[in-house]
């Protein structure tokens, strides 16, 4: 008996000491549920990398796992802030481009432009660039490629839920607006 309450007190200790698995989503702990609405509902979300010719950097290897990332969290804040209708008739699509992704010294930038398209898609309903900055942390201290994998998952993580955020303050603003409560009539 003695010999198992020690083992399993062994094996408690051990799950203890590890250290826990970082997390990879980027889904943002807190949106705010708005009064201002979006009289369409959502469609789709694309994220995506900007074409060469509009990128203001070329786009590092490292963004592409990241992209399916960034699009399941800003359709989860966008549900969750609740600025479309989704029994509307009418359909909108979200389309992201990331047009730079780039370690400056100790500071990671994200520039995206977000766009809002009626369906069909023709010109956008609405367009936002948004910067993003944040500082490395000591723990990706000699990072000099956004590819080196000694940075921090946090860094990537904070930049890119900043930038987010940014965009569904700018979308609820683009919603108060009387000209922004619904897409335009074909």
């Amino acid at each position: 008996m003695r010999m198992r309450c020690a083992i399993a007190g062994l094996f408690f200790a051990l799950l203890c000491s590890c250290s826990p698995v970082p997390e990879t989503g980027l889904a943002l702990a807190r949106v705010t549920p708005t009064t201002a609405r979006i009289d369409a509902g959502l469609a789709a979300v694309t994220v995506e990398p900007a074409s060469r010719d509009r990128a203001v950097y070329p786009l590092p290897r490292s963004l592409t796992p990241l992209l399916p990332l960034w699009q399941a969290a800003l359709q989860d804040a966008v549900t969750r802030q609740g600025i479309f209708r989704p029994e509307a008739s009418r359909r909108v699509s979200i389309v992201v481009k990331v047009l730079e992704f780039s370690l400056s010294g100790k500071i990671l930038s994200v520039f995206a432009r977000y766009q809002l398209f009626a369906d069909p898609a023709g010109n956008p309903v609405f367009s936002a660039d948004i910067m993003s900055n944040a500082g490395l942390s000591s723990l990706a201290t000699g990072v000099t490629s956004l590819d080196d994998p000694a940075v921090a998952t946090q860094n990537r993580t904070q930049v890119i839920q900043d930038n987010i955020t940014q965009f569904l303050d700018q979308l609820e603003a683009f919603a108060r607006q009387p000209h922004g409560a619904g897409p335009p009539r074909p």
